[in-house]
């Protein structure tokens, strides 16, 4: 009779211990929240310690990339943001038609939590962990932090050129066509006020950008441009007016 009292003993003392691992293991003090491609552990109590405050950048979400570019620092984060759904914001703002990897000015509230040791995240210095959206817009030309050499736009059609050397591309939309073309940036061959590009890309696309430095109006509003824009793709012409980052015009 002992012998078996002994034997029960002992099966409900490792029955109660394993049953205090699993709470243990599901308890509110240690979490794991997923991104796309890495495991992130997050700590209650280590969270706590990190500074929570304002980023101000820009958000990129793609296949194996999800970051976030700072304004201030231009350094690059890897992202976790599976509190504030920040991919899902990102897909409902990008401009259409929008190309693979075209970043947004976001603003967010979050902190960092160091550098990751796990999947892509651990390419990068640090992890910017978004518990709150604040801010995000597709990127125009009075994105502070949007390092473009010209944007180039037009109506009848409607169209765009975004000329952007710290991307190393150049993309023009064409938005009545539904239609992108992406470009390798190479760099400018400018006088005398000219300011001319030429590229051909892997579909054999080839662009024609001829800028030139005199007054322009867009023909639907009163704002005055101090760059006129023809751009040629594939033989069709498209006429507008450019803007030069820092450029300063008439609203």
């Amino acid at each position: 009779m002992s012998e078996v009292l002994i034997n029960y003993t002992m099966k409900l003392y490792i029955t109660v211990l394993a049953a205090l691992f699993i709470i243990s293991c599901n308890s509110p003090a240690s979490r794991v929240s997923k991104t796309d491609s890495v495991r992130v552990l997050v700590s209650d109590s280590a969270a706590s310690e990190k500074p929570v405050r304002v980023f101000k950048g820009l958000y990129t979400f793609g296949n194996e990339v999800n970051t976030f570019q700072d304004c201030s620092s231009k350094k690059v984060y890897w992202v976790n943001d599976s509190l504030a759904s920040l991919r899902d914001q990102y897909e409902k703002t990008n401009r259409f038609p929008s190309y693979p990897y075209e970043s947004v000015y976001s603003e967010v509230k979050g902190y960092l939590s160091g550098k990751s040791g796990l999947g892509y995240a651990s390419e990068y210095e640090n992890v910017l962990v978004v518990n709150e959206i604040i801010k995000i817009e597709a990127k125009n030309f009075k994105t502070d932090c949007y390092n473009y050499e010209f944007i180039a736009l037009g109506n009848e059609p409607f169209w765009s050129l975004d000329i952007i050397p710290e991307e190393k591309r150049m993309v023009l939309k064409e938005v009545g066509e539904e239609k992108v073309y992406e470009f390798i940036y190479s760099p400018t061959n400018t006088g005398g006020g000219v300011y001319r590009y030429e590229a051909v890309n892997p579909a054999k696309d080839k662009l024609v950008v001829v800028i030139r430095e005199e007054k322009c109006s867009d023909g639907m509003s009163d704002r005055k441009y101090n760059y006129s824009a023809e751009v040629t793709v594939n033989g069709r012409i498209y006429k507008g007016c450019a803007i030069k980052k820092g450029d300063k015009f008439t609203e």
